[in-house]
């Protein structure tokens, strides 16, 4: 018997540190202002199940947008840490050598005192492993509230599309829902189709 489900990846809503242009892999930080509010525009699938990143601005985000379900938190589905990055800019970190080698290889070289793309991609394997668990007769669509990096390792590896991590725009509060089968998702096949969300609110109402 085939098991038809979808998971729907969205990223967390702004926060003042991401509109510093800060790195915030592991930081914990809440969602700004501007993050609350943008939560409330567009519409969001309805959905069986959430799980989210154990950081606060996706738990927040989570309760924002499905305040009548059970939220599962999950550290596997945390951004990428930053290591010594963390909390700086562009700006103040240009002139550092390791920063500059972090840029020119992201997925070679790993931040001082951060993860490697490896070991993230590793730990958002065992993110997909966990969420599938969850599905059964009464779930057949689960949220997960993660980060910009993990939805883009999710579409450049399971997408039905092929694009590569950095060509995927994923928005504060937006993300993508992947239709597939459980069996797919436990062979680590490409998903049947997606849909971009939130999906927008049309202008006649």
């Amino acid at each position: 018997m085939v098991h038809h489900v979808a998971i729907t990846f969205i990223r967390h809503g702004i926060t003042a540190e991401n509109e510093a242009k800060q790195y915030i892999g592991w930081t914990d930080v809440p969602l700004s202002e501007k993050g609350m509010k943008q939560l409330k525009t567009g519409s969001y699938p309805t959905v069986d199940f959430v799980i989210t990143s154990d950081l606060l601005r996706c738990h927040q985000t989570a309760r924002c947008l499905f305040p009548h379900l059970r939220v599962e938190q999950c550290e596997h589905w945390r951004e990428l840490h930053f290591g010594e990055f963390e909390g700086k800019t562009y700006e103040e970190l240009k002139a550092v050598d390791s920063y500059g080698r972090w840029l020119a290889d992201p997925f070679g070289v790993a931040p001082p005192n951060g993860e490697s793309f490896l070991d993230f991609q590793k730990r958002i394997e065992q993110g997909i492993e966990k969420t599938l668990s969850f599905f059964s007769a009464s779930v057949r669509h689960i949220a997960v509230v993660t980060h910009g990096g993990p939805i883009r390792y999710i579409l450049s590896r399971y997408a039905p599309e092929t694009r590569s991590f950095w060509e995927w725009s994923v928005p504060f509060g937006g993300g993508f829902t992947l239709y597939s089968t459980l069996e797919r998702w436990r062979r680590r096949e490409r998903c049947i189709s997606l849909a971009a969300v939130p999906f927008k609110e049309s202008e006649n109402g």
